[in-house]
């Protein structure tokens, strides 16, 4: 990935936690779209709760899932005035019914005529939501090119998987081990120079997930205010250094 791709992407996410605007995370499976809609949430000043409502279901599911976000959660949606306000993660919006999907922001847009909101004030009711896109394709998420969704979400930020922002993979590692640290009580010190480069050369084909899978094992294995070291990382990221050195020399000697 370019460094002028990675910088958009850090300049969207930079600005999606400074304004409360809505706003929609797109990206392949894994690279981490409810991880940075919960870095967003807590790095917003002004938020309370994350409040979640999963659309990855059937369509009398779906219905239920409509039925809890007016009976217990419309009204605070649209409390604009409160000094403290909770995010609402609409996970998988792509995987909504359409008939549910019309249902949903046409309660969103009756509630907000209702209230008299202007549309500035649409477009920052503290929603985040989620779309899957498959394989870098995109005509998977056609859906977003639907105005409902435009009307609501200002913001889209497509998150690259991990093998095309690597300019990225250090401060994240750091970032998840911060939140490791705090999950679990511990107070491991940081990663060491040589843990950073076997980190580097692979390539996460399970994206987000698998990472803070392998820092979480290595917070595991690793005493307090220690560094993690090599010898705590997994057989896979050590093998995939051999192999890409065996390549370089494979390389240089043809």
């Amino acid at each position: 990935m370019s460094n002028g791709i990675v910088s958009e992407f850090q300049v969207k996410l930079e600005r999606a936690i400074t304004f409360p605007f809505n706003l929609i995370l797109q990206g392949e499976h894994g690279v981490g779209k409810e991880y940075f809609a919960r870095l967003i949430h807590e790095k917003r000043i002004w938020v309370k709760d994350f409040v979640t409502f999963d659309w990855e279901c059937g369509h009398s599911c779906q219905l239920k899932v409509v039925d809890k976000l007016v009976k217990n959660h419309l009204t605070g949606i649209f409390n604009l005035s409160s000094k403290e306000r909770n995010t609402y993660f609409f996970r998988r919006i792509d995987a909504l019914d359409w008939h549910v999907r019309m249902k949903v922001f046409d309660l969103l847009e009756s509630e907000a005529i209702r209230k008299g909101l202007l549309k500035s004030q649409l477009h920052q009711l503290g929603i985040i939501a989620s779309v899957e896109q498959k394989n870098g394709n995109r005509e998977e998420t056609s859906a977003l090119t639907l105005n409902v969704f435009l009307e609501f979400f200002p913001l889209r930020i497509k998150i690259p998987a991990l093998r095309q922002k690597k300019e990225d993979l250090i401060p994240l590692m750091r970032t998840i081990l911060e939140s490791v640290n705090k999950q679990q009580n511990r107070k491991v010190s940081r990663f060491s120079v040589e843990t950073f480069h076997f980190f580097l050369d692979y390539d996460w084909p399970n994206n987000i997930d698998e990472l803070r899978s392998e820092i979480e094992r290595t917070v595991t294995l690793t005493k307090d205010n220690d560094l993690i070291k090599p010898e705590v990382i997994s057989e896979k990221l050590i093998r995939s250094q051999k192999d890409l050195r065996t390549e370089n020399l494979a390389d240089r000697s043809s």
